[in-house]
């Protein structure tokens, strides 16, 4: 009977060491998910005073970092972006397609940090909106600095039917090294 009882020692001594290597690799995988998904990572939220800035206005929010432990990043970022809504039409032998697609307007990045570890908190921050906010219209590849042919391009772009109105928004973004970026977008309106 010592036999088998030094048998049933010896398998509950294995398979207690096998559990306790398994446990280690469930926490090593947990901890690659997190860092290449983001998931569990916690979250990044932006908090804007005015959804509404005429041009030439300041915009004033704060970045809230939400996260579950310390993340180690890039940089901190809020940028301001306006893009257009540009629809294009395809004929072909199969008949009519419609697509769209975005042309950037402009883009402004405010860093808020550059390249450590961050931690929960929350980061005030300004945005200054362009004075010529609402004459913007997408810069084409073939832009030639003609003022005549931009004048021409712009009463175009704002008769066409397949340009959309500008869109502004602000973005707020922790670059991740090798992992998932947290961010988070806010639609404001520019208008006087």
């Amino acid at each position: 009977m010592a036999d088998a009882d030094d048998v049933l020692r010896k398998a509950g001594g294995f398979f207690s060491k096998l559990g306790g290597k398994l446990k280690d690799a469930g926490s090593q995988i947990k901890e690659t998910t997190k860092h290449v998904t983001g998931l569990g990572r916690g979250d990044l939220r932006l908090e804007i005073d005015h959804t509404r800035v005429a041009p030439g206005g300041t915009l004033r929010g704060r970045l809230v970092l939400a996260l579950s432990e310390p993340v180690e990043a890039k940089r901190l970022v809020v940028t301001l972006r306006a893009r257009q809504k540009i629809m294009t039409v395809h004929r072909g032998k199969d008949g009519r397609s419609v697509s769209t697609s975005h042309a950037d307007v402009y883009q402004f990045d405010n860093v808020l940090g550059h390249g450590k570890t961050y931690g929960s908190q929350t980061l005030p921050f300004e945005l200054v909106i362009p004075p010529d906010a609402l004459e913007l219209r997408p810069s084409s590849s073939g832009a030639s600095g003609n003022p005549v042919a931009d004048a021409v391009r712009t009463v175009a772009s704002a008769l066409s039917p397949s340009a959309g109105p500008v869109e502004w928004e602000v973005i707020g973004r922790l670059e991740i090294a090798w992992g998932r970026d947290l961010s988070n977008d806010v639609d404001i309106i520019v208008a006087r």
